[in-house]
């Protein structure tokens, strides 16, 4: 899937890589691509990094993999996202400073050379490169083409490519209530069964990272709150752990959390899984939450994955449900009817006051996130077996004097001996590819290079012991 972390520019670019693809006979739902927009700094620090280049370019492409064409999914089985089922295909960095100047000097529209240098970076992804000058002309050629048959290329005017730019990003603008004359806040809880989407749709909601993603059940074991501000409102969505069966006294926490984050809300999105469809627990705690007078808004998920035949039978049969607010199809991944979902729940939130400062998006602490991200990162590389008994606990969080750096050390917890090795890796493989993973994350969340260094501990049983859950912060004082 085509994933972009900046709201103004979403919709646009999606179009744009979305075109990119096609002109390869590349169906855009079987790949993924992740697009970040950088400042300034950060380019040249990434140049840096990965070039050795301490220059501020204006587009960065980092492939995945080495493209065949035609291109067929089957070739790249090694290379698939086990949350989504896509080939990855790589990242594409901009820098909207550098773009901007390009815009000025070029005399055209800044979204003309936004779409310019997603086409370019998706072309770099495709195996595409411009080393000689042949290469480079054809690269050109191609990009004009495709952005043509968007009506923003170059042999467009540019008042109708800066208006079509415009119709794209209008699509992405959240509700504004014009007619509302007063502030709006509210907690909204996010509940449903493991891996439904719910710390997902909070981060697509945010536009942050609050929560930790994995395709493993049970990976969020927190309530976390996600914060969005707007003009008129601001949200509180408060994710929580999937509904289960406990087996420890981590699980009753989890279930806890829960049951914690459903009191006192305002609203409560009730999460559907599409590609699972409507279970009899979806069904029994949603009528459970309208009957204990929650404002429910039903939300299915992943409808990227379904077909609309399959869509419209699981919808049928949450319209046999009564008493819910609303019903929203979503697909909490890529971000489409973010905008709809929005305005139901708009609906329910009341008159009240900015309950966070408008700059947070959540209530948790940075040394929070930052054991939540190595957890994450542990999670997505890890045998299936270990997963659940892991936890970590950071036990060092220092700017270095003097120094724009920032030293982390972590602790891994785990309940078997025999998992060590594993977590470890042949000569330290597997730790350092949790830590090089854990570090990109951790430098986008302090802003600043990050040193960081993981030890693996055993710990019996952990996930039963009262004192090391509250150590790790799962205990009473924490929900």
């Amino acid at each position: 899937m085509i994933n972009i972390y900046n709201e103004k520019y979403n919709a646009l670019i999606s179009c744009t890589l979305q075109a990119t693809l096609r002109d390869f006979n590349i169906d855009p739902n079987t790949v993924d691509i992740e697009v970040e927009f950088l400042e300034q700094e950060d380019m040249q620090a990434l140049n840096l990094r990965t070039r050795g280049v301490a220059a501020v370019t204006d587009v960065l492409s980092f492939p995945a993999i080495e493209i065949q064409l035609p291109f067929d999914k089957n070739d790249y089985l090694s290379s698939i996202n086990p949350e989504n089922g896509c080939v990855i295909l790589g990242e594409i960095a901009i820098c909207e400073q550098q773009a901007i100047l390009q815009a000025s000097e070029l005399n055209h529209s800044i979204s003309r050379e936004i779409a310019f240098l997603a086409c370019h970076g998706c072309l770099h992804l495709l195996g595409c490169n411009h080393k000689d000058e042949g290469g480079q002309a054809q690269m050109e050629q191609r990009v004009q083409k495709i952005l043509n048959s968007l009506g923003i290329g170059r042999d467009i005017a540019d008042s109708q490519a800066s208006k079509i730019a415009a119709d794209c990003l209008a699509s992405t603008v959240l509700p504004e209530n014009k007619g509302q004359s007063k502030f709006k806040s509210g907690f909204i809880a996010i509940v449903g069964r493991p891996n439904s989407g719910k710390s997902t749709l909070v981060n697509t909601l945010t536009h942050e990272k609050v929560s930790i993603v994995s395709y493993k059940p049970q990976t969020t074991r927190n309530r976390i709150m996600g914060v969005l501000t707007q003009d008129n409102f601001q949200m509180v969505f408060i994710d929580t752990p999937g509904l289960h069966l406990p087996k420890n006294k981590l699980g009753k926490y989890m279930l806890n959390a829960v049951q914690a984050a459903t009191r006192d809300i305002d609203a409560l999105i009730y999460m559907v899984d599409g590609e699972k469809g409507l279970s009899t627990l979806d069904k029994q705690k949603i009528e459970q939450y309208i009957q204990q007078g929650q404002k429910v808004v039903i939300v299915l998920n992943k409808i990227d994955h379904i077909t609309k035949e399959r869509a419209g039978e699981i919808l049928t049969q949450i319209n046999a449900i009564t008493g819910y607010q609303a019903v929203v199809p979503i697909s909490a991944l890529t971000g489409k009817n973010m905008r709809p979902l929005l305005k139901e729940l708009l609906k329910l939130i009341k008159e009240d006051h900015l309950y966070f400062d408008k700059d947070m998006y959540t209530d948790k602490s940075k040394i929070f996130i930052a054991a939540e991200i190595v957890r994450e990162k542990a999670l997505r590389t890890l045998d299936e077996e270990i997963p659940h008994g892991v936890g970590v606990a950071i036990t060092k969080f220092e700017r270095r004097a003097g120094k724009d750096i920032v030293d982390i050390e972590g602790e891994i917890y785990i309940e078997k001996p025999q998992h060590k090795p594993i977590i470890l890796g042949k000569d330290g493989q597997m730790i350092k590819r949790i830590a090089t993973y854990a570090r990109q994350d951790l430098e986008k969340l302090v802003g600043t290079q990050v040193f960081l260094s993981l030890w693996v501990k055993v710990k019996k049983d952990w996930r039963d012991s009262t004192t090391f859950l509250n150590e790790l912060g799962y205990g009473a004082k924490d929900i």
